[in-house]
């Protein structure tokens, strides 16, 4: 597992959700730069497409990610690539992200880090 090149941070983001089998909706659970986990009812496999439009608290416009792949799904969420944003998307995705203290890294079933404990002799 290569470690994540960009901060994450944890949000809670109503987001519509658009593949090429139907839409829902979902949660965002946390957001980077070049990424998000959600949670959704909607079933999908990993390399599925997506287009997603996210309700951004305190802002008149929804940030709106023309492509996106699922990378993993598990138990309803998964994560995903941004892959094409819509015009001037990714500077203000940017700055929310830069805005927002830094969160650990996910604690989701695909990207937990393994922990070592001590054992005593």
């Amino acid at each position: 597992m290569r470690p994540r090149c960009h901060p994450r941070i944890n949000v809670e983001f109503s987001a519509s959700i658009q593949s090429d089998t139907g839409a829902s909706t979902g949660v965002l659970l946390d957001l980077s730069a070049t990424g998000c986990r959600l949670q959704s009812d909607m079933t999908v496999e990993a390399g599925t497409y997506l287009a997603l439009q996210v309700d951004l608290p305190q802002h008149h416009m929804p940030l709106t990610v023309d492509v996106s792949i699922v990378r993993w799904y598990k138990d309803g969420q998964f994560g995903v690539e941004f892959l094409r944003y819509g015009l001037g998307m990714r500077e203000r995705l940017t700055d929310l992200v830069q805005a927002q203290p830094v969160t650990a890294p996910s604690e989701s079933p695909a990207h937990a880090e393994p922990t070592l404990t001590t054992v005593s002799a």
